[in-house]
This record gives C-alpha cells, sequence and structure tokens, in this order.
C-alpha cells in the first residue's frame, strides 16, 4: 500500500515529481483527485493536477467512501453554488483548497436556498472563500448525517448589504447527527443588519469544537450572533479563542455572543472576545447556559478595553 503525503496551505508536497506549494500536512493512503474549473473538465480522470475534474461535486462522485481519499481544489478555481450543486455525500472525503488570499478557491451562493450540504461522517473541508451575492443565503453549509465534520480556515464574506448569509453553519434537527462538529480558524464579515448566527444548531450535540475563529458582523437582532443552540444539549463542548466583534444594540436582552435554554449541557466557554453596542443587560451567553468560563471579555463601550465577563468567581 502506497502512501501519499500532501502538504496543505505551508510545505511542499512531491507526488509524481510534481511539486504543489500549500501549509499544514496530510498523510493519505487513498485516491488524491484534483478539481479546476480553469484547466479542467470532468471528462478527465482527475488525478493527476494537469488533467483535474472541472467541480467539486463530480470529485466528490469519485470518491470512495472511508477509503480517506482526498480533493485538491486548485488556486483560481470557481464555482457557483445551487441548493443542489454540491453534495458531500461520500464519507471520509477531505477537501482541500490550494493557494492564499484571494487566489484560494472562490464558490458563489447566488441564490437564497444556495447551499452545501453534508451528509456523510468523516469530513473536511478546508482553505476556500465563500461569497455571498443573494439576499438572506440561509446557510452556506448544511449539515445532516454529518458526524465528524471540520470546517478549517475558510473565509466568508457577503458581498453588499442585502447580498448576504443568515447564517454560515447550520445543523439539522436529528439529534446527534452532527456530533464533533469542529468549526476552526475560519471568518466571516457581513454587512447585513439581518444576519442571524455563525453557527445555528437545531438539533443535540456531543463534542462540539469551535475555535479561532473571527466574525464581524453588522447584525442588530436581539439575538446572539455567534451560536444559537434553543434548547438543544451540548455535551463536552470547546468554545475557544474566538473574537466577535457584533454591532447589536443598544437593548439586547439575551445573550449577544451564544444563546440557549438547556441547562444540562457541559463544556468549556474560554477567552472568547466578544463586542457589542450592548450596554444594558451584557449578557455574554444566556444565564440558564451552564457551561465553564473562564477568561472571557466584553464591552459594550466604543474604544474601551474589554472587561472580564461573566462575573469573576469570588465564592
Amino acid at each position: 500500500m502506497s502512501v501519499t503525503k500532501l502538504s496543505l496551505p505551508g510545505g511542499i508536497v512531491n507526488m509524481k515529481s510534481q511539486h504543489i506549494i500549500g501549509a499544514g500536512e496530510l498523510f493519505t493512503t487513498g485516491n488524491v483527485f484534483y478539481v479546476s474549473s480553469v484547466t479542467g473538465s470532468d471528462g478527465n480522470t482527475g488525478k493527476d493536477s494537469n488533467f483535474p475534474f472541472a467541480t467539486v461535486d463530480f470529485a466528490i462522485g469519485a470518491c470512495t467512501a472511508n477509503n480517506g481519499d482526498v480533493i485538491i481544489i486548485m488556486p483560481g478555481h470557481t464555482e457557483t453554488v445551487t441548493a443542489t450543486s454540491i453534495a458531500l455525500d461520500v464519507a471520509g472525503v477531505s477537501i482541500v483548497g490550494l493557494g492564499s488570499g484571494l487566489k484560494r478557491p472562490t464558490f458563489t451562493f447566488g441564490a437564497a436556498d444556495a447551499t452545501v450540504t453534508v451528509s456523510a461522517a468523516d469530513c473536511l473541508w478546508a482553505n476556500c472563500h465563500w461569497i455571498a451575492n443573494f439576499a438572506d443565503v440561509a446557510a452556506a453549509f448544511t449539515l445532516d448525517a454529518a458526524k465528524d465534520f471540520r470546517l478549517e480556515n475558510n473565509s466568508f464574506a457577503d458581498s453588499g448589504t442585502n447580498l448576504n448569509y443568515f447564517n454560515i453553519v447550520v445543523t439539522g434537527a436529528t439529534n446527534n447527527a452532527a456530533d464533533g462538529l469542529a468549526v476552526v480558524g475560519n471568518s466571516w464579515i457581513n454587512k447585513d443588519a439581518s444576519a442571524k448566527a455563525f453557527i445555528s444548531i437545531l438539533g443535540n450535540l456531543d463534542r462540539l469544537l469551535v475555535t479561532d475563529n473571527f466574525v464581524d458582523t453588522a447584525a442588530t437582532g436581539n439575538a446572539a450572533q455567534f451560536i444559537t443552540m434553543g434548547s438543544n444539549v451540548c455535551l463536552g463542548a470547546q468554545i475557544l479563542r474566538n473574537t466577535a466583534i457584533i454591532l447589536g444594540s443598544t437593548g439586547n436582552t439575551v445573550g449577544i455572543f451564544m444563546t440557549g435554554s438547556s441547562i444540562t449541557s457541559t463544556g468549556v466557554v474560554a477567552y472568547n472576545l466578544v463586542t457589542s453596542l450592548d450596554t444594558t443587560a451584557e449578557l455574554l451567553d444566556t444565564a440558564t447556559l451552564d457551561f465553564a468560563h473562564f477568561e472571557n471579555y466584553y464591552t459594550g463601550t466604543i474604544a474601551a478595553s474589554g472587561k472580564l465577563w461573566p462575573v469573576v468567581d469570588v465564592a
């Protein structure tokens, strides 16, 4: 069995005497497929960077479940996302974009129901740029039976005030179908006041990992703009080192960073930085959520340094 080493965004990949600049490292014994809208065709083999596929969904269909297959999206690739154009429905597939900045693969959403659906376990999507170019795109990623899905080092942006995302990640309502969700190192710049949450959790969820993300949002609704959980229970959550710059309003009455009504969730919320215009209730998250809190900072005052929030336990 041969092992292929891929360097993804900082190192070098050496495969069949081809060199691709990238960072991080990924090893696989599975198939490696290439995608490029610039030079590709879905009639190609896809297994050589000189003969790539043209679309990501076609590459996903060429993968074998739980085989460790990897899809490499070449720099300069572009695709338009519809409600049905990309279905990540093969388990164990990793999709990685090459390039830096706006040379990364770019995906544009041109309809309110446009979304990438994830319905297979153990998948990864990394290092791509995603643009909302329609009013109130419901979700960039919609998760169904998608345990251990990882969204890493992607950037999301609105094209304008009314060309925007509502949410970035939305889980399904089936309990524990999205266990192990990891959202790591992503950014979202939102320009529209009607935006909702970076992550919307609609079912019970174990092992949620949300770390090192950056959200700058013009949302003004009286709701959390980073994570909403509803009444769902999250066990073993780690919500760490995120930055949320939220326009908000001066009269918010709910947690500006996170909301939920569960009293049996477990995990930790730590080292997050949050700002909004809210100086009334100043709730980082809903008071009934019983996550452990450490070293979170919040401010509702322009040009003021944040204060430790919630208040320090002195008992």
